[in-house]
């Protein structure tokens, strides 16, 4: 890397993509995207400082190592230091040397110039106007993070599709191998980097995405996966660091579990469960994440946990695709609910919500929200009488100053004047 960065010049148009990496920094800290918990913050950082500890940063960059609250699997970095990871990417991880190998991929674009090389090409600037306008057709289906979250905003589109679709294969590669490289220095297991690239293909079938990130697309992860292990059989030390996959949940649980949280809202239900899935086996006594469980399961409704033979056949993903784009959540739940199957998978996954739910009940009857999401799934299931009773336990429970209670007197109002219609 030294050679490439002594041999860069900064010039004045450099300098105002500069400017534009600093003002999307800023434009992330005002709309409330960065993560900002002590623990996780601390750990992530502590990752990222000890890959860059080795090399003094280049002219004009201050390295800054942050999460965002985005669960598009993805992590980017900008021409000032900067380096994102998104909470989706930190879900599917498994040890600190797996993110280390993330962000040492990330500061090797930022230490060899990238985004700058990227800024000089006339192609690369038309091909990112050309994504960008593309980017408005994903509100329809529903998907409003990631690059669809910022396209609006005055900033170089150019950076903005380097943060979603990485760069030339070319650069790509050699912030692999610079990255790779830096990340054992550091003291990290290489074969790591090889483990998250499994980690990424495995994970690429969970949800459709309209576009696939540089951290999603299939033939490049190959031959990305390739190259980096040919590198790691040949340089592991006995003492190479790894950390372990508990260690790393207990670092990074809240950030995972605000990401299962974001998944239920931007039609990610099975990446939900599988998130929170992974948190109740790690902790199986925090009723926190047995109820984020239950929530994931009945925002899941009709649709299986995991895709089907059918939904993984190029065909497959074709409707996939037309259901995203062109249902709304609700419709596309209709659709499923209008076959035996799709009605077999709402009532299990109902089941398993409630039997999560009563788990907590069980085990801490004072616990509000309890009462709260099993009085949801009841009254979806029609369960009125149910749901009502929850909804009383929970407002008996609950303070009177909560925001949530008008919500919840409402709701019971409403099952209420069903009940008292029908006829006895």
């Amino acid at each position: 890397m030294q050679a490439s960065r002594a041999a860069f010049q900064i010039s004045k148009t450099d300098l105002h993509l500069l400017d534009e990496a600093n003002a999307l920094d800023s434009a992330f800290e005002e709309k409330g995207l960065v993560l900002y918990d002590p623990g996780v913050q601390a750990y992530v950082d502590a990752v990222g400082r000890r890959i860059v500890a080795g090399c003094a940063a280049p002219e004009r960059v201050d390295y800054r190592f942050l999460v965002l609250r985005d669960p598009m699997v993805n992590a980017f970095s900008l021409p000032n230091g900067s380096v994102y990871i998104n909470t989706g990417l930190l879900a599917i991880l498994h040890n600190e040397a797996e993110l280390a190998s993330v962000l040492g991929h990330e500061t090797a674009h930022v230490y060899d110039r990238h985004s700058y090389l990227e800024s000089r090409s006339v192609g690369r600037k038309n091909l990112a106007i050309e994504i960008i306008s593309a980017a408005a057709h994903w509100v329809p289906g529903g998907y409003t993070y990631g690059l669809a979250a910022v396209a609006t905003s005055n900033i170089s589109s150019l950076i903005l599709v380097e943060s979603a679709y990485g760069y030339s294969r070319e650069l790509e590669r050699q912030a692999d191998s610079d990255g790779i490289a830096t990340v054992t220095a550091a003291g990290y297991n290489p074969h790591a980097m090889v483990a998250a690239f499994e980690s990424l293909e495995g994970n690429s079938t969970l949800e459709f995405e309209p576009y696939p990130t540089s951290y999603h697309d299939h033939p490049k992860l190959r031959e990305r996966r390739e190259a980096t292990l040919e590198f790691a059989d040949k340089h592991t030390s006995a003492d190479a660091r790894t950390g372990s996959e508990q260690e790393y949940l207990t670092a990074l649980a809240p950030a995972i579990a605000s990401n299962v949280q974001f998944d239920m809202k931007v039609r990610r239900q099975r990446s939900a469960v599988a998130g929170a899935a992974r948190l109740v086996h790690a902790f199986p006594r925090e009723s926190e994440y047995q109820m984020l469980l239950g929530e994931a399961y009945r925002t899941l409704g009709a649709k299986t946990a995991e895709p089907t033979e059918q939904e993984v056949t190029q065909a497959g993903e074709n409707r996939q695709r037309k259901l995203v784009l062109r249902m709304s959540e609700e419709q596309e739940q209709q659709q499923l609910r209008s076959t035996p199957e799709g009605r077999a998978t709402l009532q299990a996954n109902q089941a398993a919500a409630e039997k999560l739910f009563l788990a907590v009940i069980q085990e801490q009857p004072g616990y509000a929200l309890a009462y709260r999401e099993i009085g949801f799934l009841y009254e979806d299931e029609g369960r009125y009488a149910d749901a009502a009773a929850n909804y009383q336990h929970y407002l008996q429970l609950v303070a009177s100053t909560s925001l949530d209670r008008y919500r919840i007197e409402r709701r019971l109002a409403s099952i209420q004047s069903r009940q008292n219609a029908v006829p006895r």
